[in-house]
């Protein structure tokens, strides 16, 4: 919610902008990306670079100008994520986060991450789940600013959402000054109550879109191009909308709640992964009565101490969550655990994807092992991950100094044109940068033996000596 006061008071300064954006000129994830970077005095010139463009190809031109195009729901609750085991999961933990750097490109933290271990569990099709119908993309895939939407369909009905519309909608933004603080109270809880009517029948529309692949007969390459370009949805909200979609459908108490607005998508999917038809009723009492944060630390807690094979109910209200001295049915010391924050639509798919690995009788920790031991499987038979020398260099830049994962080439030290040969002790890895712009450019020079053995020279200039001369990452004198 500050995040859509925040868009709203930099768009009040930019007339045209907002105004193109109610003619539905501009999409919301356009909108959220202007209002960054554009300064009244600038704005006729970043609405005409946005008009025609892609989202992500405005993305690029912002980041190009200094501001940020990380806008993905920016005002979703943090909640931990915490998993106990034995402690041979922190390696494969370990092992798992660095592939998922590898697949990106770049440097995730810890919860950008699970994301994309969650999104890729949930995309197989273990026993008694369904899967995400997005296909596999390349890792990386650099985005052209002047790339448009030329190829995409040009309209989408949204009739199906107007009955959770407020009747006086028009004037629900109108004559706001004069309001005293219950009737903006009164007038935002209205609109809210729509919105949640609206995400539950968004995620039904999604839900038949996306598994029908619709987005390829509209002329999309992937359902995440479709979900931003489109609909200007991130594609973690959409995953959590489709996935709420497949769970109410089997317990229809959750699903009434969150039809009715009395449940937010972030409330209904916390308690995703502990929700049974008998407990459905329960579950829903508890997340109207607490805070997110609250309501988080009990799903966890009772994942913890569930008894396999029996519905999960809440523990007593205000009850203190002590923390459980074992894990049911563990076979092994479960003396390692597992703990970081993340947007609570993360921390509850990573949970739902655990529990789709994970058999009724088991301990919730082999059920992460076992979705680490998939992911890390599938992503480690990706084709690009067979190569030996990026495999080597551990996927990022071998220059000193340089920690890039994004855009890999494959260098040969002394080159092929002076005699060099393909033996892996000639090549390394660099980052585009660092090849085109650094080595081919003769700003730097390296010369040895790969892996370890490069002298490496930064800052080559003629008639003096380079800034720096390392052997690896040791500095030399």
């Amino acid at each position: 919610m500050q995040s859509l006061a925040a868009v709203a008071e930099r768009a009040a300064s930019l007339p045209a902008t907002q105004a193109a954006f109610i003619k539905g000129e501009l999409s919301w994830a356009q909108l959220r990306l202007l209002v960054g970077v554009a300064a009244p005095d600038t704005e006729a010139e970043w609405l005409a670079l946005a008009r025609g463009r892609t989202v992500r190809a405005l993305g690029a031109l912002v980041r190009t100008a200094g501001g940020s195009d990380d806008a993905e729901d920016a005002g979703e609750p943090h909640v931990r994520f915490r998993l106990c085991g034995p402690r041979r999961l922190l390696p494969l933990w370990r092992d798992v986060v660095e592939l998922a750097r590898r697949m990106a490109g770049e440097q995730l933290g810890h919860a950008q991450a699970a994301e994309a271990i969650a999104a890729e569990g949930l995309s197989a099709r273990p026993p008694g789940t369904e899967p995400w119908p997005e296909p596999r993309q390349p890792a990386t895939s650099p985005a052209d600013p002047d790339e448009t939407r030329a190829a995409f369909a040009c309209h989408l009905d949204w009739a199906a959402v107007a009955e959770a519309l407020p009747d006086d909608v028009e004037s629900f933004g109108a004559a706001l000054d004069h309001l005293d603080p219950f009737a903006l109270d009164e007038r935002m809880r209205a609109v809210v109550r729509a919105m949640q009517r609206i995400d539950w029948q968004t995620g039904r529309l999604l839900r038949l879109f996306l598994d029908r692949r619709l987005h390829v007969v509209m002329g999309f390459s992937s359902a995440s191009r479709y979900l931003r370009e489109r609909l200007g949805m991130s594609e973690r909200k959409a995953r959590a909308l489709v996935a709420l979609e497949r769970k109410t459908r089997r317990a229809p108490q959750l699903g009434d709640a969150y039809r009715a607005g009395a449940l937010s998508w972030v409330r209904a999917l916390t308690v995703l992964p502990v929700v049974a038809e008998r407990t459905a009723a329960a579950w829903v009492a508890r997340a109207r009565e607490v805070t997110v944060r609250r309501l988080a630390d009990e799903v966890e807690w009772a994942l913890a101490t569930r008894v396999p094979c029996d519905p999960i109910a809440p523990p007593p209200l205000g009850a203190r969550l002590d923390e459980p001295l074992r894990q049911m049915c563990a076979r092994e010391p479960v003396d390692a655990e597992i703990v970081f924050g993340a947007p609570a639509s993360v921390v509850a798919l990573l949970r739902t994807a655990i529990l789709a690995f994970a058999h009724p009788a088991d301990a919730l920790w082999k059920g992460f092992e076992r979705l680490l031991q998939h992911v890390k499987g599938e992503w480690e038979s990706q084709p690009r991950h067979h190569d030996p020398v990026f495999a080597r260099d551990g996927w990022r830049c071998a220059v000193p100094a340089c920690s890039s994962r994004r855009n890999l080439h494959d260098h040969h030290i002394l080159f092929r044109s002076r005699g060099g040969d393909n033996a892996r002790d000639n090549r390394i890895t660099v980052c585009a940068w660092h090849h085109l712009r650094g080595i081919h450019a003769g700003r730097v020079r390296a010369w040895g033996e790969a892996p370890g053995a490069i002298t490496w020279e930064l800052g080559v200039r003629a008639g003096q000596a380079p800034l720096l001369r390392l052997e690896g990452d040791r500095y030399l004198v």
